[in-house]
């Protein structure tokens, strides 16, 4: 379910992924499509006119030769853009954490992998980065473990986007909200007990969308 597009720019602030996110592509892209451009100072009248009689032989590289400064730069990027994600998961909102490490522990481990080409390594970070982006404009509904100072509880959590997270108890006689400030969650007021039964309902498709009088969490200072 599409989230409303007025709460993308306060997400956008609670969780700086896009400029990160540009900066794999312009640097990357710029290795992965170098070989593509010809330098214009290779271009001689007698190299177009060899191209006007046979396609020119493509000139092989020395495998003495070393690397060029994109394909060193490359493997560091990914891991810093690796890095950079498992921190913002740790230090964000607590929403499917099972899922979202397990996607950024395979990553580390793909990215450990001589054997594997710099290119699929590249496309399995965008995946990742396109996944958590996917995350602000989603409503999910999921069951899993409420860990908190009191100990462990199977209970219902309500992710809305990156703005809000809530949780129920099986029996639906208690809720509580995630506080980013201070990194807790706080129990609400019986009277938003309904209000997050029906968010539960929409996002697993059991309800139409509706409008739900919940309670937001205040913004958290950027992260230096």
């Amino acid at each position: 379910m599409k989230f409303l597009d007025s709460t993308r720019a306060d997400t956008a602030r609670r969780f700086p992924l896009r400029p990160l996110f540009a900066s794999v592509l312009l640097v990357t892209g710029a290795f992965f499509g170098q070989a593509a451009v010809a330098p214009a100072a290779d271009r001689t009248p007698s190299a177009d006119r060899a191209g006007k009689e046979g396609p020119p032989e493509a000139p092989a590289r020395p495998a003495s030769s070393a690397p060029l400064p994109f394909e060193s730069a490359v493997p560091a990027l990914l891991q810093a853009a690796v890095a950079r994600l498992r921190q913002e998961i740790e230090n964000g909102p607590p929403f499917s954490l099972t899922e979202r490490k397990r996607r950024i522990d395979g990553l580390e481990k793909l990215l450990a992998e001589p054997g594997v080409d710099i290119a699929e390594k590249y496309r399995h970070v965008l995946e990742a980065y396109r996944a958590e982006l996917e995350y602000g404009k989603t409503v999910e509904a999921y069951r899993d473990l409420l860990r908190t100072e009191e100990g462990e509880r199977l209970v219902d959590f309500l992710s809305i986007g990156r703005l809000a997270l809530y949780y129920q108890t099986l029996d639906g006689r208690e809720s509580g909200m995630w506080d980013d400030r201070d990194r807790q969650w706080h129990r609400l007021a019986p009277r938003y007990d309904r209000a997050i039964a029906l968010g539960l309902r929409a996002a697993r498709k059991l309800e139409p969308p509706q409008l739900l009088p919940l309670p937001l969490p205040g913004p958290r200072s950027p992260s230096p």
